[in-house]
């Protein structure tokens, strides 16, 4: 795995659409009871209380169902499209 796909968070900006994992949900119909997995916008990316220009948390807006949360920066799998 290359760098930027290991830590593809560092590259998100606000209106690029990303895979993220669901941490707290496995998936029941896989054989090896995987992640499951959605897609989202990013509205806004939120600074740590370090650095603030090294992102911690987003905000999202889930497109299959609108809903608007705030994930951690490292639940963020891939950029799919950006900004």
């Amino acid at each position: 795995m290359a760098f930027s796909e290991a830590y593809a968070f560092l590259f998100v900006k606000p209106g690029d659409h990303v895979v993220i994992r669901d941490d707290d949900k496995l998936s029941e119909n896989t054989q090896n009871r995987g992640y499951e997995y959605w897609v989202g916008k990013v509205i806004n990316c939120i600074g740590g209380a370090r650095n603030p220009d090294s992102w911690t948390l987003f905000q999202v807006a889930n497109i299959d169902n609108g809903e608007i949360i705030i994930i951690n920066a490292d639940s963020v799998e891939r950029i799919l499209k950006t900004a």
